[in-house]
Order: structure tokens, then sequence, then C-alpha cells
């Protein structure tokens, strides 16, 4: 961000200093055009001063001399026309030319840029001078998408051309030439949303290759009350309405980064939101030293959920154990025996992996 605003600042003061010679020498090779303002000055005669636009067909209106056909010509060509028709009426007439505004030649900068508006095309004039002659990239642009919109020849209405801004300030991509009356638009910068078990929840800008990580990061990482939760993106749909949900391994995608070096991290879109849910709960009660509520940690086990629990009392019999799980349309438990005697003697298919919501119920011995 810093970056961009540094290489701008650079590239306005540079352009400062060659767009008052382009102002100066614009006149010695410009062809005039329609709806350019031009001024017509005879020495000695005050009550000939006149300043015209070039009609819509090219044409301008001059005393004595009449309707002008002058759209194509230079200046200089412009003032011997005018001095050929008034010999005849004034002797020796000393006429000056001059280009007052070259509306023909103008160009415009809209969207995030921090002087929005028209301004003169002068020579060479590209993307990145007219962004920087508009005073540059205000924050709200600095990820948005620029384009240019043209004119479309022999047609009507405008096309739309994509820049690469930032290859194009990289020196990757050629700086493209804009053309009279073409329309620079930087559009607002696309945001992101990260909610749920993070540190500052809220809306963010979507930098170039934000992933889901990164995301998270920005937001000031997982909260302990997320550690465990599940990680998704939610996403509009393109052809339909509302959303899609992608469900994000968070923990693997960071472990491949540790050990491999590489993350296959998925790369945002705007608007996405990334939801970062609460850790889910189980619970154990009857005899056990700590009964109550606890965080599902991945490959939690009745055995391991028995030892978070502070384990056994004294009358608590691990042969006489069940766990409790919600039926899918919940109206009622599921009852399932564990045997955690068979467990803690290695066999470990009796030590059954917990899911969310499941109760571990430690009874009392019977003898």
């Amino acid at each position: 961000m810093k970056n961009l605003f540094l290489i701008f600042m650079v590239i306005s003061c540079l352009y400062i200093s060659s767009s008052f010679a382009d102002a100066k020498s614009l006149p010695d090779h410009y062809r005039v055009s329609i709806n350019d303002v031009i001024s017509i000055i005879v020495i000695d005669r005050p009550d000939l001063k006149t300043v015209t636009t070039v009609a819509i067909d090219g044409s301008i209106t001059f005393p004595y001399v009449g309707t002008l056909s002058v759209k194509g010509l230079k200046l200089s060509e412009i003032k011997n026309k005018i001095t050929n028709k008034l010999n005849k009426y004034i002797k020796y007439p000393v006429i000056s030319v001059s280009l007052v505004n070259p509306r023909s030649r103008n160009f415009f900068v809209y969207g995030e840029v921090v002087k929005p508006g028209e301004y003169m095309l002068g020579k060479e004039m590209t993307v990145v001078k007219a962004i920087s002659v508009a005073g540059g990239l205000r924050p709200g642009g600095l990820y948005g998408k620029v384009k240019i919109r043209r004119v479309r020849k022999g047609k009507p209405g405008y096309r739309d051309i994509k820049i690469n801004l930032k290859s194009t300030i990289e020196g990757t991509t050629r700086d493209t030439l804009l053309q009279p009356d073409d329309i620079v638009i930087v559009e607002r910068n696309k945001n992101f949303f990260v909610y749920g078990e993070v540190a500052r929840p809220g809306e963010y800008m979507l930098g170039d290759n934000m992933t889901v990580v990164k995301a998270i990061s920005t937001a000031g990482g997982i909260t302990r009350s997320g550690l465990y939760g599940k990680v998704k993106i939610r996403r509009k749909q393109d052809s339909k309405q509302g959303y899609k949900d992608i469900e994000i391994d968070i923990k693997s995608t960071i472990e491949r980064f540790v050990i491999e070096g590489s993350m296959p991290d998925m790369l945002l879109e705007p608007d996405d939101v990334v939801i970062v849910e609460r850790n889910k709960k189980f619970f154990v009660y009857g005899e056990v030293a700590r009964p109550g509520g606890f965080t599902l940690e991945d490959n939690m086990t009745v055995l391991r959920a028995i030892s978070l629990a502070g384990g056994f009392t004294k009358w608590g019999s691990p042969g006489r154990i069940k766990v409790l799980r919600l039926q899918q349309d919940k109206a009622d438990y599921d009852t399932i025996k564990v045997n955690v005697t068979a467990a803690i003697d290695g066999n470990a298919k009796a030590d059954i992996a917990l899911q969310p919501g499941d109760v571990v119920v430690v009874s009392e011995s019977i003898f």
C-alpha cells in the first residue's frame, strides 16, 4: 500500500515538470477539432477580437470572413486562412490565433482518486500519468480494478479496457496511452468479512493474494473459544441467489505449510465471508472428579474425555460407561455402551470418538 503511494508521488513530481512543456508545445502540432475554444486577435482592431468554439460541423464564424471551416487545421493554417480573407477588407492585417481550451483533447479520471475530473490530454498521456495528474489513488482504491472506458470507433457507445495497474507500475506490462475522451475509472476496493471466533471480527480490504489464513491473521487470529471450531467461507453464487459454504481444513493447511513450506490456502473472492465457528462441546457426568462441559478437541475419545474430567472417582466403574448421542432428528438420544476396560488394556477400537454434544455418563460400580 505504501509502495503504491510512493510510486505515484514520484511519478507525479516527474510529470508536473513535463506537463508544462506539453501545454506549451501542444499548439505547435495540434490540429483543431470540434468543441475546441480558440482566440483570434487582429492587431489594432480590438473590435475584431473573438473567442469562439468550433461548431459540431467543424466551423467558426469571424467578422468579415463569415463561416470558416477549421476542423483538422493547425493554428498557423487557420491564421493564414483568416489573413487571406481579411486582406480584402483590412490592409496588411496582423493576426494572432491561439488555443484557449483544447476540449476535443481532454480525458477524464473518475472513481477512487484524489481529484476526479476532466483534464487536458498532453503528449504521451498514459493511465499511470493520468492517475498521477488526478492526485493519485485514494486508500479506498489501492486494490480496486482500473479500466479505460473508450468511445467505440464508428459505433455508438463505449468499450471497457481492463488495466493491470500493479504490473504496469512494476514494469511488467506496458502503460496504455490515452485517447481523446477516454475515461479512466478506478473502482473502489473489494472487501471481505471475517466473523465468529476471531480477535477483531469485521470488514477488511481484499488485497492481492488474500487467503483464508491471511484473512484470519488480519482479523487478529483465532480466539481460544474457536481453536477447535470449524472454519468455512460463505461465498455468493454467481448464477443463483444466496450463498454456498466451503469448509476449510485450517489445521492441515497450517501444518502443511510448517512441514512442506507450501500452503494450499484458498484465495478469497470479493464479498467472501470467513466464519470461524465456536468450539463444539461434549459433556462428562457421573462418577468423575470434575464433571461438566469440555471443548471437543481433535480426535477426542471417551477415555481422553474421562481423563480431562479428572478421571474416575473411587466409585466410578470403567465397565459401566455409556455415551448419549443426539439423534439426527434431535428428537431423542441414542445410548452407546463403551467398554473402557478393553480400551485401557490396549483395544483401540473399544475407545470410540466423540461427536459434538455427546454426553459421557460414568455410573457407579455395582460392587
